[in-house]
Formats: C-alpha cells, sequence, structure tokens
C-alpha cells in the first residue's frame, strides 16, 4: 500500500481511498486493532507515507465486491510501471465494470 500512497503523493492527490479486502489489515491501519508484532514496521511506513496527503481513507471490501480491483491490480503487477486511464480505461476494464453494474441492477 506504501507505492499507491507514494505515487498519489507524487502526483499531487490530496484525498485517496484506498480499498482492499483485508478486514484485519484495514482495521490494524485505522486504529481498530492493535498491529500484529510482524507488521507493526509495514504499518508505521504506511503511517508515514500517508502523512504526506490530506487524507486518507483505508476502506474494506468483500473480494465478491471487488472483482475490478482485482483485475487491475493483476494487469499492473504483470504490466508494472505507472497507469493512469483518465479518458480512456482499456476494454477489458469498462467491460468488467460494466458486467458488474448490471449484475447489482437485476439484483
Amino acid at each position: 500500500m506504501r507505492g499507491p500512497l507514494v505515487a498519489c503523493a507524487e502526483r499531487g492527490y490530496g484525498r485517496v481511498q484506498i480499498e482492499t479486502d483485508s478486514k484485519v489489515f484495514v482495521e490494524m491501519l485505522n486504529g481498530l486493532l492493535l498491529p500484529e508484532a510482524r507488521l507493526e514496521g509495514v504499518l508505521w511506513d504506511i503511517d508515514h507515507t500517508k502523512q504526506q496527503l490530506h487524507s486518507v481513507d483505508f476502506l474494506f471490501f468483500h473480494r465478491a465486491c471487488n472483482g475490478a480491483a482485482h483485475l487491475i491490480m493483476n494487469y499492473v503487477t504483470c504490466m508494472g510501471d505507472s497507469h493512469l486511464w483518465d479518458c480512456f480505461e482499456p476494454e477489458w476494464l469498462f467491460n468488467t465494470l460494466a458486467i458488474g453494474v448490471n449484475l447489482s441492477i437485476r439484483t
């Protein structure tokens, strides 16, 4: 999570919301759970980095509700580098988001 926070700070973003499917990690980041000893260094580093931004929210989303985020993470992990899709997102991402909208409308 440090990488995205650094990228947001470098681009001048003030408000950031980071979604993950790790409920325990989100609760540790938000101070609702005591940090595990093996994660204290990671949590400190994330906390230090988020101070460069105006507002950072860590949000929990169940994996079943987070399909598009997982596809993006897999794509960026495989391709590397930074990606901005301000106007034209990849077709596979649009199709995934459209499927998600259609499923929620039908439910």
